[in-house]
């Protein structure tokens, strides 16, 4: 016998929490791609490079779009504002990536290990302060309409 459905919120909530961790890998996927984009030509072959990249690249956008999205500061925003300022912050921290990642592939041009190992780490660092900034904005918020309801 199957189970019943998940409630709304619940789903809502699991997707909101879980949903960006399980896109992460396209994050660091597109990241490999920009340090080292001929390995990804190699393993791949011509014909199929150009549709995985582009995936990595969509898949990355969607998490981190998702992230922002349901984040707290802008569940009293409008749907259309959400979508707006999600895709805007998606699209900020992706190219600031890009950039950050050919900046390293131009410092360490010749050793693709090391190269490797600090685009990656700085892609973590990334993400983990990304992280840490928006949930000090969703801090602030709450208390701030904390504040509001209390006066």
């Amino acid at each position: 016998m199957s189970e019943p459905p998940l409630p709304s919120a619940r789903r809502q909530l699991l997707f909101a929490k879980y949903g960006p961790i399980l896109i992460t890998p396209f994050y660091f996927g597109f990241s490999t791609h920009v340090l080292t984009p001929s390995s990804f030509t190699r393993i791949l072959g011509h014909q199929w490079n150009v549709p995985v990249v582009n995936s990595l690249w969509i898949g990355s956008h969607i998490g981190i779009g998702i992230y922002l999205y349901n984040s707290k500061h802008l569940r009293n925003a409008n749907t259309f504002d959400r979508i707006l300022y999600s895709i805007y912050g998606s699209a900020i921290f992706n190219l600031g990536t890009v950039l950050v990642m050919s900046i390293v592939r131009s410092i360490f041009p010749d050793s693709t290990p090391l190269r490797l190992g600090v685009g990656l780490s700085s892609s973590a660092a990334m993400l983990f302060i990304g992280r840490r900034y928006i949930q000090y904005i969703d801090q602030i918020f709450n208390e701030i309409r904390f504040r509001a309801i209390t006066r």
